[in-house]
């Protein structure tokens, strides 16, 4: 075989496994025979500056094995638009120089359009080097996947965070409406996730809001009131990109800045709703954010996103024995109900979007159907702790 030699970014933000994702690509790396691995620190912007690091060592000397159960990205990362003709060509002058033959980018939708544009500019230079991409994203919404690696932990997290916010929000006799905001500029599949805890005898969240439906303060004012007709205390759960019927957020100050992907930093649609049912009830209302933790909590790592990590590994080293380049490795679920991966063109896969389903929402009535249900029980259980 020709000597292989690739180099590992991680990009975009960590989730709970990304350092799972890494350790099983060196892994499976080394065991299909590549005679180098290289990391890249702070993803391809660490690398125009030649930060990088021999994985293989780490590996060899049982460095490595700590970073399974360790959130963040063991690499650093970055958020860096890959623009210029300039930077294009400076990376792939950096990668001949190393010798690399494929380059494995851990990330999310703008982490592909990286190897997207790397891909391109490489068979523009006439160069051999294969990009290959593996999704990481606890948003859950890269286009060519049935789930994301990492989507699974931080619904874990959220599940468990819901089940104690619920029980400690039931403690005094007044009424109350306890809101809890969750990651999901554009989607709203944590969100989505809340339905979990809600059975036929008991329900834990009143009312789920998603961004992928147009948020309406009228309904909203309306629901809270009917339901504390018949309870004292409510949970209600909204994706941090809620918008108006004009695409306004709910959240952002006029002069908010935008990240270099042009992506708006929203935060604090909560406190927007707490504020207003202050306003418009009289009542006792919080807002809680769970913030950073969705996407760092190692101690309850989902076991499934695990063990899906070293399977998407071992398809990314496939695909690069099969010298495919400009791909990414997607999923989906077989006739038997079954994760399968395969092989998914950048191009279907950069700077999109996966929404959840408009048809699985009930804006109005702040509802998410029994299809995500069916959805999330091909891959996920929880149970509930505290019935």
């Amino acid at each position: 075989m020709k000597e292989k030699i690739c180099i590992i970014g991680q990009s975009g933000g960590p989730t709970a496994v990304i350092n799972a994702s890494l350790y099983y690509l060196v892994k499976e790396a080394k065991n299909a025979g590549f005679n180098k691995i290289y990391g890249m620190f702070y993803g391809i912007e660490g690398l125009l500056q030649e930060k990088i690091i021999r994985l293989d060592f780490l590996l060899d000397c049982g460095k490595l094995d700590k970073i399974v159960n360790r959130p963040s990205s063991f690499l650093g990362s970055c958020r860096f638009k890959l623009n210029s003709f300039k930077d294009k060509s400076n990376l792939i002058c950096i990668l001949e120089k190393l010798y690399i033959t494929d380059m494995f980018y851990i990330g999310g939708n703008d982490s592909m359009d990286t190897i997207l544009q790397l891909s391109l500019c490489a068979r523009e230079f006439g160069s051999k080097i294969n990009f290959i991409g593996i999704p990481k994203t606890i948003d859950n919404d890269l286009i060519g996947t049935y789930y994301c690696p990492g989507y699974l932990s931080a619904c874990k997290y959220i599940l468990t965070s819901l089940e104690e916010i619920y029980l400690d929000s039931n403690v005094y006799d007044d009424k109350s409406v306890t809101i809890v905001e969750l990651m999901g500029r554009d989607t709203g599949w944590l969100a989505a996730s809340a339905s979990l805890l809600n059975t036929a005898e008991q329900k834990k969240v009143d009312l789920i809001y998603l961004p992928e439906i147009a948020f309406d303060l009228k309904y909203f004012i309306a629901n809270i009131k009917k339901l504390l007709k018949h309870k004292k205390h409510l949970l209600v759960v909204v994706s941090e990109g809620i918008k108006d019927e004009f695409g306004n957020l709910y959240s952002l100050p006029q002069n908010e800045c935008e990240d270099s992907f042009g992506h708006n930093t929203n935060t604090g649609c909560g406190n927007v709703l707490r504020k207003y049912i202050q306003k418009e009830l009289s009542i006792k209302a919080k807002s809680i954010e769970l913030g950073i933790l969705q996407r760092c909590a190692g101690h309850i790592q989902s076991e499934v996103d695990i063990i899906n990590t070293q399977k998407f590994a071992h398809k990314a080293i496939e695909l690069s024995l099969d010298n495919e380049s400009g791909v990414f490795v997607g999923s989906y679920i077989d006739d038997n109900s079954q994760l399968k991966l395969n092989k998914v063109d950048i191009s279907l896969v950069a700077n999109k979007t996966k929404k959840v389903p408009t048809d699985w929402i009930d804006s109005k009535n702040g509802q998410i159907s029994e299809d995500y249900i069916k959805y999330i029980n091909k891959i996920f259980t929880y149970k509930r702790l505290y019935d």
